[in-house]
């Protein structure tokens, strides 16, 4: 019993800086110019239009991710996509709701879900968001995107991934950047 709480302070403890490294992160929002021209080359105008509308985090997180593809061998196209859309489901939302969200997700999942809302304001709906966003984010590409790419949005999160060598490279470079 003693080793299963050691590994879970072990746990929660690089979850944790994994999450205060993305905040850090974070807090250098904008695109340079030449991310700008990878946006608009590699997406429709329909894609576009959902991308620039998010928070700049969420766009900084998204390029970040699709370096990290770029860096790790020659992603194809439908996955840079997917690297610039996978959490286009979060919608707008302020830092503290994000990580309040991370913070009583660490100490009681159940809490969480109990206080998710879907519909609402505030942090309620915030938390239901962040939670549902991989299908939130699958259905705003219905008739907009890729149905390979709507696949890889709705699954990017998954705890068991299906043996999927471009889901498997998405979810790797998201949890790291």
């Amino acid at each position: 019993m003693a080793a299963f709480r050691r590994l879970r302070v072990v746990f929660v403890v690089s979850h944790a800086i994994y999450r205060v490294r993305q905040v850090w992160i974070s807090a250098r929002p904008a695109l340079r110019a030449s991310e700008v021209l990878i946006v608009r080359e590699r997406l429709n105008d329909a894609e576009r239009a959902f991308f620039v509308a998010r928070d700049p985090r969420d766009r900084r997180h998204s390029m970040d991710v699709l370096q990290l593809l770029r860096e790790r061998g020659a992603p194809s196209a439908t996955l840079e996509t997917a690297a610039l859309l996978h959490d286009i489901g979060k919608g707008q939302m302020h830092l503290h709701e994000r990580v309040l969200f991370v913070l009583i997700g660490v100490a009681s999942g159940r809490l969480r879900r109990r206080l998710e809302r879907e519909g609402q304001r505030g942090l309620r709906g915030a938390f239901w968001r962040l939670h549902h966003h991989p299908e939130v984010g699958a259905a705003l590409l219905n008739d907009i995107s890729t149905e390979r790419v709507r696949w890889l949005v709705l699954h990017h999160t998954d705890r068991r991934p299906p043996d999927d060598l471009e889901l498997l490279a998405l979810i790797a470079a998201d949890s790291v950047r």
